[in-house]
C-alpha cells in the first residue's frame, strides 16, 4: 500500500476534519488538569476545544507536519508534535486520558491499528481512558461497490481508495471492539458521521478505561 503519511503530507493540510467531540462525556470522567494527549492531534481543533474548556496538560502528535504546522499557527498556545511513527516519543504511564479521532480509519492495515493501541496502552497510567471515534461499514451502493474494488485491490473488505489519491478503511464493528479488548468499556455508542468528503457514514464513538 501507498504511504500514507505522503498523503497526508501532501493533502492533510487543507482537510476539515469532521467527527464531533462529546466534550460532555470527557468532561464528566476526565479532570481539568489530567494529562491528555492526542494521538493524531491533525490541526489540534479538538485540543483546542479543551483547552477552552479549562484544560491544562494538552499534547497533540502526528505524522503529518504541515499539519503540525496549521496547528500551532491557528492555536500557538497548544503543545502540538510532528513524529514519524512507531514508539511515541513519551515515557510509561504518564498521560491520563487519550484520544483518536478518526485514526483508524487512516491507519488501514490491522497491525499498524494495533500497534497504535499498543503504544497508547503504554503511555497511559493504570486505569487511564481512551475516547475513540471512527468510521464503521456501510450499506449504501456507493461505499459497497468500492468496498468490492478495495477488497480485490488490498485483500481487506472495508478499505477504498479516495478520489485525491488516499486510501481510507471502514470497520466492522466486531473488529473494532477485538482490537479494544484489552480496555474495559465504559460507553460505545453508534452514530453517523460526516465525512472530511462530504459524505454521511455510518461510524461509533466509545469511552474505553485501561484496567487498573
Amino acid at each position: 500500500m501507498q504511504d500514507q503519511r505522503r498523503y497526508w503530507t501532501e493533502r492533510g493540510r487543507d482537510k476539515t476534519f469532521t467527527t464531533p467531540f462529546r466534550m460532555d462525556v470527557f468532561q464528566e470522567h476526565v479532570d481539568r488538569d489530567a494529562r491528555v494527549l492526542d494521538f493524531g492531534c491533525g490541526y489540534g481543533r479538538t485540543l483546542a476545544e479543551l483547552a477552552a474548556a479549562g484544560y491544562t496538560g494538552l499534547t497533540g502528535i502526528d505524522f503529518s507536519e504541515p499539519l503540525i504546522e496549521r496547528g500551532r499557527a491557528e492555536h500557538p498556545g497548544l503543545d502540538l508534535v510532528a513524529y514519524p511513527g512507531g514508539p511515541l516519543p513519551f515515557g510509561d504511564n504518564v498521560f491520563d486520558a487519550a484520544m483518536m479521532l478518526g485514526v483508524f480509519t487512516c491507519i488501514v492495515e490491522t497491525r499498524a491499528q494495533a500497534e497504535a493501541l499498543l503504544e497508547l496502552k503504554r503511555v497511559l497510567r493504570p486505569g487511564g481512558l481512551l475516547y475513540v471515534n471512527d468510521f464503521l461499514l456501510n450499506r449504501d451502493r456507493r461505499n459497497l461497490d468500492r468496498y468490492k474494488i478495495g477488497h480485490e485491490k488490498y485483500g481487506i473488505y472495508g478499505i477504498f481508495d479516495v478520489d485525491d489519491g488516499g486510501i481510507m478503511r471502514h470497520h466492522d464493528r466486531n473488529h473494532m471492539e477485538a482490537l479494544f479488548l484489552d480496555f474495559e468499556t465504559v460507553v460505545f455508542e453508534e452514530t453517523v458521521f460526516e465525512t472530511m468528503h462530504g459524505h454521511l457514514s455510518n461510524g461509533f464513538w466509545a469511552l474505553l478505561r485501561l484496567p487498573a
